[in-house]
């Protein structure tokens, strides 16, 4: 398995939906973005939610913009399977083994958008086919390539809510790997799914292991009993209970608004520095990004 020199890649995943992937997915690229980061953002979420935070999405945010150096003419598309379409999304990264990351109004961040029809049609060709063990690992050997090398310091990749070639090969790529859930059973079931993954993927790893960067608790109600016993209940778990983050993402309203497309203030992280979800996401956000860097916490 490929090693990488100096990149970090961090998965975040949970194989139940509605659990805040998306909304962590932004708000820790803008904090990467902030702290100096060079990110690259990898959407492989069919709901596109990610990819239309960063890059200006076109059929109601399903489909990716003409990329603005494509050029049609350009006899490098020779050496590629087929002509590539005009935008680039993560299913190209799949099929043609080529794509050009997007530029954004960040300086520091490029972005390779999903494309819902596309990527949906290529899971469907994936598991028709039966060529899920060859896409599992492709990912992994794009992201060690020199460019990718080079050029970013993280990739934070938003997965889709359910098991797929796609999931396994986000894990497979990581040096990271973060679980959002919320503290109620399925999305608890889902987590330990997740957890399941990363220790079976470090089976299969014989240098470099997958580090858990932790669990986070989100759209959590300190005021739910049920909610409150599940949480220490992880806590007690003798694999899981090490890995919680703290504090919670409770502020779901006002992150859903903060990480919408026409928000205003652009990001969580312009409104006023004394705003609670604003703090609260300084706080977990700070301990992610000092554990995948081996910060001292």
């Amino acid at each position: 398995m490929e090693n990488y020199a100096h990149l970090k890649v961090l998965t975040i995943g949970n194989h139940k939906g509605g659990v805040a992937k998306t909304t962590l997915s932004k708000l820790l690229t803008e904090f990467c973005v902030n702290k100096g980061k060079r990110v690259l953002g990898i959407d492989i979420d069919p709901q596109c939610n990610f990819s239309a935070r960063f890059v200006k999405m076109e059929d109601n945010g399903s489909t990716p913009p003409i990329h603005p150096n494509f050029d049609p003419n350009d006899p490098y598309w020779e050496e590629l399977p087929s002509t590539p379409p005009g935008y680039w999304s993560i299913a190209e990264f799949f099929k043609l083994g080529y794509v050009e990351p997007y530029p954004t109004d960040y300086e520091n961040l490029k972005f390779i958008p999903a494309h819902k029809h596309q990527l949906t049609k290529f899971l469907e060709q994936v598991e028709k086919n039966s060529i899920e063990d060859a896409v599992i690992g492709h990912l992994r050997y794009m992201l060690s390539l020199d460019y990718y090398q080079e050029e970013f310091d993280i990739v934070i990749i938003d997965t889709p809510p359910q098991t797929s070639a796609l999931t396994a090969s986000t894990v497979r790529a990581a040096t990271h790997l973060l679980i959002p859930s919320e503290m109620q059973e399925d999305s608890v079931a889902g987590m330990a799914d997740m957890a399941q993954l990363w220790q079976s993927e470090n089976h299969h790893r014989p240098d470099e292991k997958l580090k858990l960067v932790g669990i986070l608790p989100t759209k959590l109600d300190t005021n739910s009993s049920s909610q409150r016993k599940t949480l220490e209940a992880i806590k007690e778990n003798e694999v899981l209970g090490g890995h919680i983050i703290e504090p919670p993402m409770r502020y779901l309203q006002t992150y859903a608004n903060s990480s919408s497309t026409y928000s205003n203030p652009r990001s969580l992280f312009d409104v006023h520095k004394d705003n609670a979800a604003r703090v609260e996401a300084e706080l977990y956000c700070e301990v992610i990004y000092k554990r995948i860097f081996d910060e001292k916490t």
